[in-house]
């Protein structure tokens, strides 16, 4: 019998008849009379209320009594057991422990890392088939976020990247299902938070500010003043940092504001600012600085030179002399001086020879846009002149500092030319790892492999036949000794001690067998063959005479390759033997 029978429903017939037509039998439930009941006129049993096993009737006994009307029957009486068992239906939905949950998620975790597992259904069907549930992520716009890999278990984990950046909010549902016929199922809604973590590198509002102006030692800069952000909202402290070339005359502060540390700072440069994290370094960004504090219109050089030679034709162009301006507005030159030697046109800037040069002149060129007016200085030297042979190019610094960092460019090297022209640069070496272009930027090449900590280049500047050399030393801040050379060194330095030690053993050795061998105790001085013998006379007191050789022939026999002397110097070797007083000979040659 199914569980959730209802009241008045049979559940099942007794099986007796009578013996007689005219016997009449009368049944009454003695036991289970609260369940069941006889039906009247008939041998069924019916439920006289529902029954659910889910509540805990599972099965029970009703006892119907039998009474026969014919008293001289056998048996007159007799009692019938009927065993009812109750059997379960699926009439239950699983029901989760609350009505919705709540979980934070942090951003970039990998697929499969466990997010949530504070979640349960209950069944409250018997156990079996109809309270056995399996939990999935219902389908819908975001469900290919999260997963439960494991029907039967509670536990839910990354499926797909989940990004601050691109959804910092959303919601799932959570589906709790029977394995009933038909089966039940329940969902409730998970709402996810999403929490940001450290994985952007600080950014800059800009990528390139230009200052053209600076307000109590400030620098003024556009589109507007210096600042960035931690790129994951995180709101992590920065600091400010420059590099590059002629940044050293300048300094930032933490709120971006530069401004100048020497007396002269330069009115043109480029160099780079870097905001990183105070907490990490290595987590930074870099954006471009330029600085323009001169007047929108500028000459290309503050100084122009050139040498004019006797045989210069009149009438020909001897230099050309340039201006820039911002506002891209026409420009007239002129000169500022009283001379018939040369003029200049007003549109293109040549300088036109009137005359023949007869001594050096200095002139003023100016330029003018129409608001505004610059001037250079022009430099006009006879071929034969002093001036003429001196160099005509030369480099802005004797010696360029740069330090390379994250970007390729490193710095810029300048040279200037009396004649105007723009000269040509030439890297003298270490080609393989550094370039310098044409307008003097020095770069590290993107296959570069540096072995050096500090690295010297060679650059020079030419202007047809002459030419200028600077020197740029380069800073390698990652440089690293290499593990090989490191051992190569250490095993160099260990044999130098081992050598150093072996030869210092031999020299003793060979001073002992030295010392011990039979060397002469002295050498006399003989100079001639009839010579025979030296009296020696101490300088004590007592007089004593010592004879020399007194045993001995006159003349040594010299052991050497040479010939036997018989006449002048030569060594012999020399006794000295007391006369017995005790006293101590002293002995000069």
């Amino acid at each position: 019998m199914s569980c959730g029978s209802l009241r008045g429903n049979v559940i099942g017939t007794l099986p007796f008849d009578s013996e007689t037509s005219k016997e009449t039998i009368e049944l009454k439930v003695v036991k289970g009379s609260d369940l069941v009941d006889v039906k009247p006129g008939s041998h069924d049993l019916v439920l006289k209320k529902g029954l659910d096993r889910d509540e805990g009737v599972g099965k029970f006994e009703a006892v119907v009594e039998c009474r026969s009307s014919n008293l001289d029957a056998d048996f007159s009486q007799l009692n019938i057991s009927v065993f009812v068992t109750v059997k379960d239906i699926n009439d239950n939905a699983p029901v989760f422990d609350s009505a919705e949950y709540f979980v934070e998620i942090k951003e970039e975790l990998p697929a499969g890392t466990i997010v949530f597992t504070d979640f349960e259904a209950t069944d409250n069907d018997q156990p079996g088939p109809n309270s056995f549930i399996q939990y999935a992520i219902v389908p819908g716009q975001h469900s290919h976020f999260l997963d439960i890999p494991d029907p039967f278990k509670p536990v839910i984990t990354i499926k797909d990247r989940i990004n601050y950046e691109e959804i910092k909010k959303f919601s799932v549902e959570i589906e709790a299902r029977d394995q009933g016929e038909p089966s039940l199922a329940s969902k409730v809604p998970l709402h996810v938070t999403v929490v940001d973590v450290n994985d952007l590198l600080p950014r800059f509002k800009h990528l390139h500010y230009t200052a053209k102006s600076q307000k109590n030692g400030i620098l003024v800069f556009e589109p507007e003043a210096i600042s960035a952000q931690d790129g994951d909202r995180l709101n992590a402290s920065l600091i400010f940092s420059l590099s590059g070339e002629l940044s050293d005359h300048f300094t930032i502060d933490n709120d971006g504001r530069i401004r100048s540390i020497t007396p002269n700072p330069p009115q043109r440069a480029t160099f780079f600012v870097t905001a990183a994290e105070s907490d990490d370094h290595e987590r930074n960004s870099t954006a471009i600085l330029s600085i323009r504090l001169q007047p929108s219109l500028a000459f290309q050089h503050n100084t122009y030179s050139t040498t004019i030679s006797p045989s210069t034709p009149i009438g020909s162009t001897v230099i050309t002399v340039s201006a820039n301006s911002e506002n891209n507005a026409s420009i007239t030159y002129s000169l500022l001086a009283d001379t018939n030697t040369v003029s200049i046109d007003e549109v293109s800037g040549n300088v036109v020879l009137r005359k023949k040069l007869e001594k050096p002149e200095t002139l003023n060129v100016t330029a003018s846009d129409g608001e505004n007016v610059v001037s250079t200085t022009l430099h006009l030297m006879a071929a034969n002149s002093e001036e003429s042979c001196r160099t005509p190019i030369k480099f802005e610094k004797f010696e360029y500092k740069m330090t390379i960092g994250k970007l390729n460019v490193l710095g810029v090297v300048n040279a200037t030319s009396r004649t105007g022209n723009k000269p040509n640069y030439i890297l003298m070496n270490m080609n393989s790892d550094f370039e310098v272009d044409n307008n003097g930027v020095v770069k590290l090449l993107p296959k570069a492999r540096l072995n050096c900590k500090n690295c010297e280049l060679i650059v020079v500047a030419k202007d047809g036949t002459q030419m200028a050399i600077t020197k740029v030393n380069i800073d390698n801040p990652a440089f690293v000794l290499h593990s090989s050379t490191t051992l190569a060194l250490l095993i160099m330095i260990i044999l130098c001690l081992i050598f150093a030690m072996l030869a210092i053993l031999v020299c003793r050795k060979f001073c002992e067998k030295w010392k011990q061998g039979n060397r002469r105790s002295s050498i006399c001085w003989l100079n001639g063959t009839t010579d025979t013998g030296i009296s020696i006379t101490t300088t004590t007191p007592i007089n004593s005479r010592y004879v020399v050789n007194s045993d001995r022939d006159r003349c040594y026999e010299s052991k050497s390759p040479g010939p036997k002397r018989s006449q002048g110097a030569h060594l012999v070797p020399v006794t000295v033997v007391s006369d017995g007083s005790g006293a101590s000979p002293t002995v000069y040659f």
